[in-house]
């Protein structure tokens, strides 16, 4: 016979007095104790002091924050931020005045904040700090704007981070450092494949920072394996994000990088190939200016590939009246401008520069291809029918505002660059002229330009036009050298 019964009532009441048992602290902290002085070692004892102690303050709803906690955080963003504004308005005043390129870079830098509040937030025992796509975004800003550009909004997407985080001047310092060599490895890109030669450079500055902090604090090799390995991951997508991003940027907005630019270096270009049958002439010209306009350029580091597809875009206009500029004119048929009167073969010539524009933007060009069709004239004067109108009895009564281009004038060394190139051209082909005699002509008529404030918005100096002057005269000379007449077989 069992001499034990079991009672569920006795049994609940003894877990009850076990569980209330169990002590729910540790040890005591008093009132105004120190819990850990300066210079004292952290041992497990205090840890656990201190840990309680927030523990506590928590569970107290004390207000952890203050308004003026807020009104520093607000300060120390702004103080980051400040370091990219502050270049874009004394630097890159071009990019700060466009509403949408200031768009781009503040999306970025939300974007950016957003992935490093979350890798706080998201629960994880791996390094997920390392997978936030700061090289990615590095990479886009050196392609969308420019390299030095790039530099600033790496050091402010990094900084940000770095704060967002609560001070990891680690992460900070090896996404500077991986951001940077994004940036610079696409510096010249030509097409789009050349951005996967970046994955190497963007491991190869996680891989060298990773294992010299590791290093240095002895981290343990699981530890560090895990941070080379989402490394691993970040290098290896930030090509494939900044292609979509690209993609994605291009399309939504009339940005043109050098890749999109590169599409219209293509003389089969449906206007081109008609200004080729239309306006022979023109055609050529074209083709002569691109050249001159290239070399230019590179003799004053500035885009090759902008002034060359600027210069094979700036006469398209030129396709609504191609009779009206002498070169397509022909022997036989006379000038176009022999029954008009100054003043109206002004405005005929004129014509070419709104007939362009909505070409290019029938055809969709990039804004920064259409902006040379104005340009590249500026708010010239047109002068031979100027000086035809003077030869009036009525000189007195011809505004000189009739005979001027509408503008506006360069706002890029690129476009003042196919200016000179386009009027030097021209010259070249009046009369055949020594070397001597043609930088004479050139860099009178550079100097005209310059007096007339055609350069005063496009930040070219004067050393610079003077580059440019010895280019084209090298250049045009070659072209325009005599040959020598061949003598014939006598018969027989």
């Amino acid at each position: 016979m069992p001499n034990i019964i079991f009672s569920s009532e006795l049994t609940s009441k003894a877990r009850d007095i076990a569980e209330k048992a169990v002590p729910k602290t540790l040890g005591i902290v008093r009132k105004g104790e120190i819990i850990i002085a300066k210079g004292e070692r952290i041992d497990d004892n205090n840890y656990l002091k201190i840990q309680s102690y927030k523990n506590t303050s928590f569970k107290k709803k004390d207000a952890v924050y203050t308004a003026w906690i807020y009104v520093g955080n607000i300060g120390h963003s702004l103080l980051i931020l400040s370091i990219l504004f502050i270049y874009l308005y004394k630097i890159r005043k071009r990019i700060y005045s466009d509403n949408v390129q200031v768009m781009i870079l503040c999306g970025i830098l939300v974007f950016t904040a957003s992935l490093s509040w979350l890798s706080i937030e998201i629960p994880s025992k791996f390094p997920i700090e390392y997978l936030v796509i700061i090289p990615a975004f590095s990479m886009l800003s050196a392609i969308v704007f420019d390299s030095r550009t790039a530099f600033y909004v790496t050091v402010t997407m990094s900084l940000m981070l770095a704060g967002i985080r609560g001070n990891d001047y680690t992460t900070g310092v090896v996404m500077i450092l991986t951001g940077t060599l994004a940036a610079y490895t696409v510096k010249d890109i030509q097409n789009r494949t050349q951005m996967f030669r970046s994955i190497f450079y963007i491991f190869l500055g996680f891989f060298v920072s990773i294992i010299s902090f590791g290093l240095e604090r002895s981290t343990e090799f699981t530890i560090t394996l895990n941070k080379l390995l989402l490394a691993l991951i970040n290098a290896t997508t930030a090509p494939l994000i900044t292609f979509g991003l690209l993609f994605v940027l291009e399309r939504i907005s009339n940005i043109a990088t050098d890749l999109r630019l590169q599409e219209y270096n293509n003389l089969n270009h449906p206007l081109l190939i008609k200004l080729s049958e239309k306006a022979p002439g023109t055609y050529q010209h074209t083709l002569a200016v691109a050249m001159l306009a290239e070399r230019s350029a590179s003799a004053i580091n500035a885009n090759q590939l902008l002034a060359k597809v600027g210069a094979y875009f700036h006469d398209v206009g030129k396709l609504s009246k191609p009779a009206f500029f002498a070169e397509n004119e022909s022997d036989e048929s006379g000038s176009e401008h022999d029954n008009l009167s100054p003043r109206e073969s002004a405005i005929a010539i004129k014509d070419h520069i709104n007939a362009g524009i909505e070409l290019a933007i029938k055809n969709k060009l990039p804004l920064k291809i259409v902006d040379f069709i104005p340009m590249h004239h500026g708010t010239t004067l047109i002068r031979h029918f100027y000086a035809k109108a003077l030869e009036n009895k009525d000189a007195e009564s011809v505004d000189v505002n009739d005979f001027r281009y509408p503008g506006p004038r360069p706002n890029t060394k690129e476009a003042a660059i196919v200016m000179i190139c386009d009027s030097a051209e021209a010259i070249s082909r009046i009369n055949k002229r020594t070397s001597a005699e043609l930088d004479q002509i050139i860099k009178e008529n550079i100097r005209e330009k310059l007096l007339d404030g055609q350069f005063d918005k496009c930040n070219i100096n004067l050393h610079e036009l003077d580059k440019i002057r010895e280019t084209l005269v090298t250049n045009l000379a070659g072209v325009s050298h005599k040959r020598v007449e061949y003598k014939k077989i006598p018969e027989g």
